[in-house]
């Protein structure tokens, strides 16, 4: 699948934070305290690191599983690259990643957490695709673009080109990192 800027959605730095407010709004307003987040590398483990700071949560994890070779290109299937870490055994978890487009992922991960033991697991991500069979226990928006994060600038304008026009607020950061990053 080829994606151009038209089907792209971009999230800037300061929508993404308000969107994973509204994440650990709901995850609290559900008195789900888990005792671990784990982030699914690579896009989940910033999401994890701020919903770790929004609900008080100490100790973050991640796990591995690779997907996708490139903007818009997936393997056959999702495979585990790394097992969870720190110990997941008898914790209530939190798995976090930035979207979920098959839900192929998240089950993988969800069956590794259940059989490394722990105790309870729930899902939050930010995205989540319209065509998706398997939902997160929280999101913050349903989509049928492609969601370009603020941390793939430089992986996503290699593929697509150059992406000033949609990055919004954050065209200032953008023009930045393209000079330094991008230019040949």
């Amino acid at each position: 699948m080829v994606v151009d800027k038209e089907h792209m959605e971009y999230i800037s730095w300061h929508s993404l934070y308000l969107a994973l407010v509204e994440i650990a709004s709901r995850i609290r307003n559900d008195n789900y305290v888990p005792d671990i987040i784990v982030g699914i590398l690579k896009g989940g483990i910033i999401p994890a690191r701020i919903l770790s700071d929004l609900l008080s949560v100490d100790v973050i994890g991640f796990i591995g599983v690779r997907f996708y070779r490139r903007v818009g290109v997936r393997e056959s299937r999702p495979e585990l690259t790394l097992p969870p870490m720190p110990s997941v055994r008898g914790k209530k978890v939190l798995v976090a990643d930035d979207v979920i487009e098959t839900g192929r992922t998240l089950q993988l991960v969800l069956d590794e957490l259940s059989r490394y033991g722990a105790s309870e697991i729930r899902s939050a991500t930010v995205y989540v695709k319209k065509r998706s069979p398997v939902f997160p226990d929280y999101y913050y928006k349903v989509t049928d673009k492609w969601v370009v994060f603020p941390w793939e600038y430089v992986e996503t304008a290699k593929e697509v080109g150059d992406l000033e026009e949609i990055v919004g607020e954050d065209k200032q950061l953008y023009i930045v990192v393209k000079k330094e990053f991008l230019t040949t």
